[in-house]
């Protein structure tokens, strides 16, 4: 291998379970691939071919360091982390997370930008990463044990530097929403990786480098970082710094921007081994419940005249708590609290109180500790839970489907809807548009890194949000204006919205890649209220990431280049990914359709009974990717423009065989 680079690290860790053989091999280069999350689809495509299942040998476990962590840029601590998801629904699909934490830099710090898991081991093993020196140990001993044990004892056994990626008993018996877990409350959560994890019978991952990431321009690079940290700490989301001590705090290493992530006392009632609890985001909910406990969280009708009226959730205080640490303790995202909690309530307000012998007791605290229990050792219902909401619905048929559909379906691709303007925030129209056109296109839940667009929405105001163009703020239309290259796109209705999502689309790939935080980033600025003068750059993205990165490598790249060709060959290839290995087409896309038939909660807006305003904002997108109309698939010029050969040459193979059968 060569010198190590700057920035990046050049090398990648390839670790064959089965045999026990680890290599080292050439890291691609970000110019082409910007960094993690597109280093992980080059995996899939070489590697993850059609007929592999999640829980195969052949498939691919990737957690890639983002090429800016451990270089001093603001925020960038976040892993990549890829393989084919078990919870997609109707078909596992290939999916990418993100996680914070320390363990990316310390990897970085280690000497590897990617850790490449494939095979299965013979017996539990964990994978130790110290600098030049990476072993398989036997995990025997952890095995069964919950997240917080297996920590302490893996920090007992090395040190307390050595940082800790590990699954707890829902990776271990393979449930489809087990997460990886990493210090109190980082995690690799709704895609279901820690079952894939599990599959490879590997518990753990622990990493220590006592090295560091060297910069190419370090004047260039402090400069490009005061300007990014003071421009993301009077950003769009949560500004300023986090509070010394308990409460805010960062969740990431680099991070000095205030966020939701808060850490509190716990009472362990459990005796999982913490009296911390860290929150972020929905987590919180198991404590604190939804604004308004028992009343509507959504009332509506669908185009075919279904109705619902789903009540919110109540919180359990300190109980809330010890239930938010055993989910983690046991592997299980949070996340489950919002489907299940507001599934069971409704079918508890229809008249359904028992399952399968089991009493729906969801107001009381233990009820969901036995629950979560349950669903991590797939005993009794917890295993027909363990599959996920539409799996499980498959199965039993409690209520009636459109009730299930609407948290979690096809369209949802399984995970649980979120961002949609229904079940969760407000999001009037155009966000839900862009929300559905996002969801018809992505493998998962799309908004951990798409949060941009969603985030300008509080402009609107509430509950007088505009019905007509000429109510939209002015403010909004000159963010519009700049950010997509026209105000329209701040219209109520679809008007624009294919250029606001693959802007948003290549922003998230770009931002994942470079391992940076998805709430502050692209950095967006409002415009003074008072009319105070800004130039347009003050307003739109600065080109953060391209400063830090041209700063950190001494790669030489253009800002623009970055999103298009870059993020772009990315997503071009993850979609070449689903198209070889399941056949995603026009067909599965359209899948999301009948949940935005459902009235929006903010100011009734939905798609029409044949959803042809979708329909024309669909083929639009298409047409503005080079995508074809018809299936859904990138044409042959615009891969092959991406330098994407292999690809192109195996679609042209697929659409002999598809013309062929039609």
């Amino acid at each position: 291998m060569s010198e190590r680079r700057y920035g990046y690290t050049g090398r990648t860790l390839d670790v064959d379970l089965t045999s026990g053989a680890i290599r080292i091999l050439e890291t691609p280069s970000p110019v082409d691939w910007l960094g993690s999350r597109g280093w992980n689809a080059r995996i899939a495509w070489e590697h993850v071919l059609p007929n592999v299942g999640p829980y195969d040998p052949e498939n691919h476990l990737v957690f890639s360091s983002g090429t800016l962590v451990g270089t001093g840029a603001p925020t960038a601590g976040r892993m990549a982390v890829s393989s084919l998801s078990p919870r997609g629904y109707p078909m596992p699909m290939w999916t990418s997370a993100t996680m914070g934490g320390y363990l990316g830099a310390e990897l970085k710090f280690a000497g590897y930008d990617t850790i490449d898991l494939h095979g299965r081991a013979n017996a539990p093993c964990y994978l130790l990463i110290e600098d030049d020196k990476v072993s398989l140990r036997d995990a025997n001993d952890l095995w069964g044990r919950g997240v917080y044990q297996t920590q302490q004892m893996l920090k007992e056994m090395h040190s307390p530097a050595h940082q800790v990626a590990v699954i707890g008993p829902a990776g271990e018996n393979r449930v489809r929403f087990a997460t990886i877990q990493h210090r109190l409350g980082n995690a690799v959560g709704n895609g279901g990786l820690g079952g894939v994890m599990g599959s490879k019978y590997l518990k753990a991952i622990v990493v220590r480098g006592t090295g560091r990431v060297r910069i190419a321009h370090p004047q260039r690079m402090l400069h490009a970082i005061h300007l990014v940290a003071d421009r993301i700490s009077t950003g769009l989301y949560y500004n300023g710094q986090p509070d010394a001590g308990p409460g805010w705090r960062a969740c990431t290493y680099g991070c000095t921007a205030r966020c939701h992530t808060r850490v509190r006392r716990a009472p362990d009632r459990y005796h999982l081994g913490t009296s911390w609890v860290m929150t972020s985001c929905v987590d919180g909910i198991w404590m604190r419940g939804e604004p308004a406990p028992d009343a509507m969280l959504y009332e509506g009708q669908d185009v075919q005249g279904h109705r619902l009226a789903i009540r919110s959730t109540r919180g359990f205080g300190e109980d809330g708590a010890d239930l938010t640490n055993l989910a983690n303790d046991l592997g299980i995202t949070n996340w489950v609290h919002h489907t299940w909690s507001h599934y069971f309530g409704a079918l508890r307000d229809m008249g359904i109180t028992m399952i399968d012998g089991v009493r729906l007791d969801i107001d009381d605290a233990e009820w969901w500790g036995q629950w979560l229990i349950d669903v991590a050792h797939r005993r009794g219902l917890g295993n027909d839970c363990a599959e996920g909401l539409a799996r499980f619905y498959d199965k039993h048929q409690a209520g009636p489907r459109y009730l299930s559909e609407f948290f979690e379906d096809a369209g949802s691709r399984g995970h649980g809807w979120h961002r949609e303007g229904r079940t969760m925030e407000r999001h009037p129209s155009p966000f839900w548009e862009h929300s559905a056109l996002l969801y018809a296109v992505s493998t998962r839940d799309v908004t951990p890194s798409t949060h941009g667009f969603f985030f300008l929405n509080p402009l609107y105001g509430y509950p007088d949000n505009p019905r007509s163009p000429e109510d939209v703020p002015d403010r909004f239309k000159r963010i519009s204006r700049v950010l997509y290259g026209s105000e329209t796109a701040a219209y109520p209705g679809t008007q624009w919205l294919e250029h606001v999502t693959m802007y948003h689309q290549q922003c998230a790939i770009l931002k994942d890649s470079m391992g940076v935080c998805d709430w502050k980033y692209p950095v967006v600025q409002l415009p003074p209220e008072d009319g105070t003068p800004v130039a347009d750059h003050e307003i739109g993205n600065v080109n953060a990431e391209w400063l830090m990165f041209q700063a950190a490598t001494g790669l030489d790249v253009e800002p623009e280049a970055m999103r298009r060709p870059a993020a772009e060959r990315v997503l071009n290839l993850e979609r070449c990914i689903e198209i070889r290995n399941n056949g995603r087409s026009r067909v599965l896309d359209e899948a999301v359709i009948p949940h935005y038939q459902w009235s929006d909660k903010t100011d009734g807006s939905h798609l029409s009974a044949d959803a042809r305003e979708f329909k024309d904002l669909l083929e639009r997108y298409y047409d503005l990717s080079g995508w074809d109309r018809q299936l859904g698939w990138p044409e042959d010029a615009k891969l092959r423009a991406l330098g994407l050969d292999s690809a192109a040459d195996t679609l042209a193979q697929l659409r002999e065989s598809v013309l062929e059968r039609s």
